[in-house]
């Protein structure tokens, strides 16, 4: 600010000094003028002045409707606008022919525009998520939407005027579509913070919120795709290929696809809300921070997440229309199909494993009890069986050599599964043999009954 003001005096000093001179040299005022508007110097200070008094202005604006900016504010208003000027270039150099001085302060008066939409998207966005805002903050961005709305309809009006008078794709297409862009993105943000007003008022219980807003910004997206569509091929047709315009085309079809998986993720996850989160209890609250991390006020009633953490109903319904994930540590609200899968087949195995080892131990426990009763045969059948009860396959017990003997299910396996499946079994039956050696005399020779058995 500083600066500006800095830059803001000098302006007016050498645009004083300009005009003194002017007039103390021509002594009349139309020699003057005519000086002022043929010297290149005397231009360009003019010019420079005419900038400065459109930042005055755009600053007082600013500071009627916004008060002072915020830092995330300045930051998006920085990203957006080196990001637009380049674009504003691109737009300029086809258009190219029609360059004056005239267009060079409409271009300047578009950026300067489209910045004070930026701002009130953003400020849109900071009271959404705010729990406590005033009421002359709600009147003052209402009101600044309202003026911006009459702004692009004017520039609009005045664009169309232009276009009709001189039928031609020239730069009054350009600046129509531009300021068509603004308008309906002005009127998307209007409604959408009336849904937002209509929310609070019920206390956050208007269930068909979500419904409204995603058709809203459906529509929104189609019209402004429509739109980059017909000013896209009146530009091609007429001065070639508008480079400026592709990156728009590409965000708006992304924007398109990420608003309907929006959409389904977040009817998938709040259709059975209440059943999918249960309520919190007294004793969650109370050993727990009764701070809603979203709206940063105490609860009284939460639901809680599968991570454990405890939110408003409300508020977790406004954080599921944008996210998936926990506000506090990011872990998924609903647990990906995959994931789910993946956890429980690994749950199963542990499961399995669990249940393996507590049977081998029990039986091993049990054979050397009962040693001095079982004989080698029965020991063998009992091993054979439990082999079975492992594996869920059929094979052979192996002899003497620790030879697999594959029984014909295997036949039609094939071989890269067929010698993974062979490493394994020769590992489990490693184990079962150190098993049998805890008995009195070694298995020797193979039993067919143990076989049948097996299988």
């Amino acid at each position: 600010m500083i600066r500006l003001r800095a830059y803001a005096g000098i302006s007016t000093l050498a645009t004083l000094s300009v005009i003194y001179h002017a007039f103390s040299s021509r002594g009349q005022f139309y020699p003057a003028t005519v000086y002022l508007s043929t010297s290149k110097i005397s231009l360009v200070i003019l010019l420079n002045m005419g900038l400065v008094l459109m930042l005055a202005l755009w600053n007082l604006v600013k500071l009627v409707f916004l008060g002072s900016l915020r830092e995330a504010e300045v930051e998006r208003l920085n990203e957006q606008a080196w990001r637009e000027l380049m674009e504003i270039l691109f737009a300029v150099t086809i258009f190219r022919q029609d360059f004056s001085v005239g267009f060079l302060s409409l271009v300047v008066t578009l950026l300067l525009i489209k910045a004070l939409h930026w701002m009130a998207q953003k400020r849109v966005e900071y009271i959404e998520t705010t729990p406590s805002v005033t009421l002359l903050s709600h009147v003052r961005i209402v009101s600044f939407m309202v003026f911006l709305l009459i702004l692009d309809g004017l520039f609009t009006y005045t664009s169309i005027r232009q276009y009709i008078q001189t039928p031609k794709a020239s730069m009054s297409v350009f600046f129509t579509f531009e300021y068509m862009i603004l308008a309906t993105t002005t009127l998307s943000v209007i409604v959408k913070y009336a849904f937002y007003v209509t929310d609070l008022v019920m206390e956050g219980q208007w269930e068909g919120k979500p419904v409204y807003t995603f058709y809203l910004e459906l529509v929104r997206d189609l019209l402004h795709l429509s739109m980059y569509l017909c000013f896209f091929l009146m530009i091609f047709m007429n001065y070639g290929l508008p480079l400026h315009l592709i990156r728009e085309l590409y965000e708006t079809f992304r924007n398109f696809k990420i608003r309907v998986t929006d959409y389904l993720r977040y009817r998938k996850i709040a259709s059975h809300m209440n059943d999918r989160f249960p309520d919190a209890t007294p004793e969650e609250l109370s050993s727990n921070d009764a701070t809603c991390i979203i709206c940063r006020e105490e609860m009284t009633s939460a639901k809680k997440l599968v991570c454990g953490h405890l939110f408003h109903v409300h508020c977790l319904r406004s954080w599921l229309e944008r996210q998936n994930t926990c506000p506090t540590c990011r872990a998924l609200v609903v647990p990906a199909e995959n994931a789910t899968s993946t956890a429980s087949a690994a749950h199963q195995v542990s499961l399995q494993q669990q249940g393996t080892g507590t049977t081998s131990s029990d039986g091993q426990s049990s054979s050397v009890a009962a040693s001095g009763n079982l004989s080698r045969h029965e020991a063998r059948v009992r091993a054979a069986a439990s082999a079975a009860s492992i594996y869920g396959r059929s094979f052979v017990y192996p002899s003497s050599e620790n030879t697999l003997v594959w029984s014909q299910g295997y036949s039609s396996l094939p071989q890269a599964e067929l010698e993974s499946q062979k490493r394994y079994l020769e590992s489990q039956i490693e184990v079962l043999q150190n098993q049998l050696r805890l008995l009195k005399e070694p298995a020797t020779t193979v039993d067919m009954k143990g076989k049948s058995v097996a299988e």
